[in-house]
């Protein structure tokens, strides 16, 4: 980190695609701590500009401290003698678009899968990935001929319709072949070619200029160089996979993060007045986390991992056993980015993690609804729920992508953050929400595992400020975000046993105070309330075949004197077992939703929904044929008969193609291969 700049009073922005979040910090007693912070709603991908956001959540946080920050619609800098006004704004942002990229590869599954891991280091999605060991399976199945084409000039012809900002070419082991590689080149090359016509109809071919990364055997790169001769932003860097059994991502991973920054990021930050204010370059939320996870797994000594679900995108950071592993899947989110999921993950992953009754067409609708405006918070008890199952299913995906390049990852503290977990009324609702998503087995720590929420969203403030203004960074992340955020100490247990028979006992013996026990049966999910200020001894006894993290089967295990710090939820004991295996009937499954929900604090009133012969309503906006603001209309319990499921997944696809016909991507650029 660089060396801090002295600065006594500051703001902090992070620019999220629907949400601008604000954070006003000063000196207190010699260190720099949190005294406001305001959110503000503010789509800049429809409407191109950040400061109106940032203006109205900076003049909330004047309204709440008393502060003058902001005179005649402009922020009051520097600082003044009677403290009014701030010595500077610095600023991240998550909604600069996502960056689209072209993998040409040697091997499908092997560097093609390595090029794939390193492109998730920030805001990236791969349209199209093209192989060359797939063109000896087409070949095998008879494409080729059937074709009329060559593989090569089928992967051209494919590629011309591809609208990319980059391309990365691996393949090939150090001292290997590099025949392919040259080949893949060519193809490339051929396919970033642009066609101009003169006033006289004569036509030319220029190459992009977009870059092109070049990781693999490194005996091809003159070939490669020569192959791409006039691209003059080809980018070499070390093989990705120099041998069959090393994978060395990291040079890609910072080019790919060097031309997000200098270009996508750069060109946002421009054009949407964040330049102007920042006394800093913008950096993006991601690069901002993935700093502070690393501080912080450093600083504590501990396997650190951090979550993220937003609008557009979903992001995991694993700083674990000194190896960093961030995964940014861009596009995928709960707002914006719901497409993307509802593709890959289908409405009726969604729809399991729902304790009421909805058709798969109601579903969708109200997912669509959110995807084009995403800003309307959830108005009822049935659309919060509904926006969880979107977060867990969104968290799941991100985990088990993280899980692809980790398969073997261990944290001992979780981080979780995101509009949709901040904002839940309940913390146990938040809890449960990543519980279900990332379901720990206790294998990644010995006995407990440390949830941190973020309600403040400081993890990234921290991790800005940290770029240049490293003790400030420090100071907060030590007094104010590790203060504000412990969620709950969580036990997981694991083997198999029968519903309802006890899976462990638990003892909490907290200091100064009182001993608890509590049995908690196999399939439940309960705690033990220890409030935040307060410390604990927990002992856990589980029956045979129960085991606490990496102990013997039935071993007793018990925490040091005093270990167990006070959260919102105190100790939460989960014995619903792993993988989480959700009831197959409808009418169970539902139930057991319900009950974990009441385990946890969110509910306490039995389950009130209908019996399953009828369906509800969709919880959804009644969109206007003008486009206005959407009528807010609460869900009701109406509908009797469920429509058969080919006509309801036909209409969902129809509806889904009318969609995509009107909605473009945000902050959607010229592509790589687009024609003239």
């Amino acid at each position: 980190m660089s060396v801090p700049i002295a600065l006594h009073a500051f703001l902090v922005a992070d620019v999220g695609s629907t949400m601008t979040h604000v954070w006003l910090v000063d000196a207190v007693d010699g260190e720099t701590r949190l005294i406001g912070y305001a959110e503000a709603p503010g789509s800049v991908p429809s409407t191109g500009d950040a400061t109106p956001a940032i203006l109205e959540a900076v003049q909330r946080i004047a309204e709440q401290t008393g502060r003058r920050l902001i005179d005649n619609n402009t922020l009051v800098m520097p600082k003044e003698a009677e403290g009014d006004g701030v010595d500077g704004i610095l600023v991240c942002s998550s909604a600069a678009g996502v960056m689209s990229l072209i993998i040409a590869a040697v091997a499908g599954d092997i560097s093609a899968r390595s090029a794939q891991r390193a492109a998730r280091a920030t805001y990236t999605r791969v349209l199209q990935t093209i192989t060359l060991d797939d063109a000896v399976h087409q070949e095998q199945i008879g494409v080729l001929a059937d074709s009329g084409m060559t593989w090569i000039e089928r992967q051209v012809q494919a590629l011309l319709g591809v609208q990319a900002d980059g391309v990365v070419i691996v393949g090939g082991i150090e001292g290997g072949a590099h025949d392919a590689l040259i080949r893949l080149a060519h193809i490339v090359g051929l396919a970033s070619r642009s066609v101009q016509t003169d006033a006289q109809g004569r036509q030319t071919y220029n190459a992009a200029r977009k870059p092109i990364i070049f990781a693999g055997n490194s005996q091809a790169r003159a070939g490669v160089a020569a192959a791409l001769e006039d691209h003059p932003d080809l980018i070499v860097v070390d093989n990705i996979r120099p041998t069959l059994d090393i994978e060395r991502l990291d040079p890609v991973r910072r080019e790919i993060v060097r031309f997000y920054n200098e270009h996508i990021l750069t060109r946002f930050a421009r054009t949407s007045g964040l330049q102007r204010l920042s006394r800093a370059p913008v950096c993006t939320s991601c690069d901002a986390t993935g700093v502070i996870t690393r501080f912080a797994a450093e600083t504590a000594q501990c396997n650190v991992l951090t979550l993220d679900v937003g609008s557009l995108s979903t992001t995991a950071h694993l700083c674990s056993e000194g190896r960093y592993s961030p995964v940014v899947l861009g596009g995928v989110g709960i707002g914006y980015g719901v497409g993307a999921l509802l593709a890959q993950r289908g409405v009726g992953a969604i729809r399991r993690w729902l304790p009421f009754p909805i058709s798969e067409r109601d579903l969708a609708h109200w997912l669509l609804n959110k995807m084009l405006r995403p800003h309307i918070p959830p108005l009822t008890r049935e659309e919060l729920l509904i926006e969880h199952a979107v977060a867990r299913e969104a968290l799941s995906r991100v985990i088990e992508t993280l899980l692809d390049e980790r398969p073997d990852a261990r944290y001992d503290r979780v981080f979780v953050g995101g509009g949709v977990l901040r904002h839940a009324p309940h913390p146990g609702l938040a809890l449960l929400t990543v519980l279900d998503a990332l379901q720990p087995t206790s294998q990644e720590n010995i006995m407990t595992l440390d949830v941190h929420l973020d309600s403040l969203g400081l993890m990234n403030a921290c991790g800005t400020l940290a770029f240049s203004e490293a003790d400030a960074a420090l100071t907060l992340f030590e007094r104010d975000l590790m203060n504000n955020t412990p969620l709950a100490t969580v036990v997981t247990t694991l083997g198999e046993g029968r519903a309802g028979e006890t899976a462990v006992e638990a003892e909490l013996r907290v200091e100064g105070k009182s001993t608890y026990t509590m049995r908690v049966a196999h399939g439940e999910i309960a705690c033990l309330s220890l409030p935040p200020g307060q410390y604990g001894t927990l002992t856990l006894r589980p029956t045979a075949g129960v085991r606490i993290g990496r102990n013997a089967p039935g071993a007793t295990v018990a925490s040091e004197l005093a270990a167990i710090r006070g959260s919102a939820l105190g100790v939460v004991i989960d014995a619903r077992g792993r993988p989480l295996r959700l009831p197959d009937e409808p009418a169970a499954r539902q139930q057991a939703l319900w009950s974990w929900l009441v385990a946890l604090g969110v509910e306490r009133e039995p389950l009130p929904y209908p019996a399953l012969d009828t369906v509800i309503e969709a919880p959804s906006p009644t969109l206007s044929s003008t486009g206005s603001e959407p009528r807010s209309s609460r869900a009701s319990l109406l509908q009797s008969d469920e429509r058969p499921s080919t006509e309801s997944g036909d209409s969902i696809e129809r509806d889904l193609a009318k969609l995509r016909e009107t909605v473009e991507t945000p902050q959607k650029r010229r592509g790589l291969f687009r024609r003239n």
